[in-house]
């Protein structure tokens, strides 16, 4: 079950925030673990879920500029509170959506792949080759497509689940349960790749990085409820790494959107083009309508690869 329904609670309006008709929003892993009370940023019961969003503007500030009423954008908000079907918030998190995409493909990209161009962005100036840890998974995969475009050669780990479609990626798929696949990493690389996208927390990474590279830490893994403990730790774990070898950083879109927002802006509208002119591909949505919104979580937590899930919220 999601941590509450989506909120038709009357807004709180502001003279410096505008107010969007949330039409799309995915559901994604972090909501799912938020839904069972085991994501670190979102301690407390009743919040509402969700990151990312589509909609139309219905109110806007005097003095936004590029922006009007009517308009459709997408949105990460830095905190969540995305699953509702109105949000107020400062119309610098709004990026205008081309006209000839489609809202619920357009609701699959935001998180996961600014999350993924950024974490790109982290690797050491100069990379020529990249580890994405579960690169069929939603994240994985735009992590893949967005090295690709940088001219990475790109590996990655994948499920005898989502080997198909992690081949069809482009990239070269080892089976993480094969003991050996760090080795045989180690050996098509020729030493060891430039960076890792990293999702699970493996301590083991260092093994398969050349000097001097860099381990992007997305998530830290956990047991079903021990995720919250192994975050914290992660994130120190990580800090204490910074200026080792190889050095290891920290990659949080939410973060990213509070403090860099200019940056996240322009980020956002370039991969928006990419859809556009089909230079990139989102993944397929699974549409979930607001009725049935508590099945819409477990279907993220199990979701085919190659496709999100969506709530219809319009």
């Amino acid at each position: 079950m999601p941590p509450t329904q989506p909120s038709l609670h009357p807004l709180r309006y502001s003279s410096d925030r505008a107010v969007v008709r949330v039409t799309h929003a995915s559901v994604g892993v972090t909501d799912v673990m938020a839904a069972r009370g085991d994501y670190l940023l979102h301690p407390r019961p009743g919040f509402i879920s969700g990151y990312d969003l589509v909609g139309e503007i219905e109110s806007l500030p005097a003095g936004s500029s590029g922006l009007r009423v009517g308009q459709r954008v997408a949105a990460i908000l830095p905190g969540m509170g995305a699953h509702t079907t109105r949000v107020t918030l400062s119309p610098s998190l709004l990026v205008p959506v081309p006209e000839a995409l489609d809202s619920a493909s357009v609701a699959t990209a935001p998180l996961d792949a600014v999350t993924a161009h950024f974490a790109l962005a982290a690797l050491p100036p100069g990379s020529t080759s990249v580890l994405i840890q579960g690169i069929g998974g939603a994240l994985g995969a735009w992590a893949a497509q967005l090295a690709q475009a940088r001219g990475l050669r790109v590996w990655g780990t994948a499920s005898s689940r989502s080997q198909a479609f992690a081949e069809g990626l482009g990239a070269h798929i080892l089976d993480y349960r094969d003991p050996d696949w760090m080795n045989t990493l180690n050996i098509q690389s020729g030493g060891g790749v430039d960076g890792v996208i990293d999702a699970t927390g493996n301590r083991d990474l260092h093994r398969v990085v050349a000097p001097r590279g860099r381990i992007v830490r997305l998530a830290f893994g956990g047991p079903i409820g021990r995720q919250k403990s192994a975050t914290a730790r992660g994130f120190v774990r990580t800090g204490l790494h910074r200026f080792a070898d190889p050095s290891e950083r920290v990659c949080s879109a939410p973060m990213i959107v509070a403090l860099r927002r200019d940056a996240y802006r322009r980020v956002l509208a370039d991969i928006l083009a990419g859809l556009d002119t089909g230079s990139l591909l989102a993944p397929e949505p699974v549409i979930y309508p607001l009725d049935r919104v508590a099945e819409a979580f477990p279907a993220a937590g199990s979701a085919v690869p190659g496709t999100k899930v969506v709530l219809d919220l319009g």
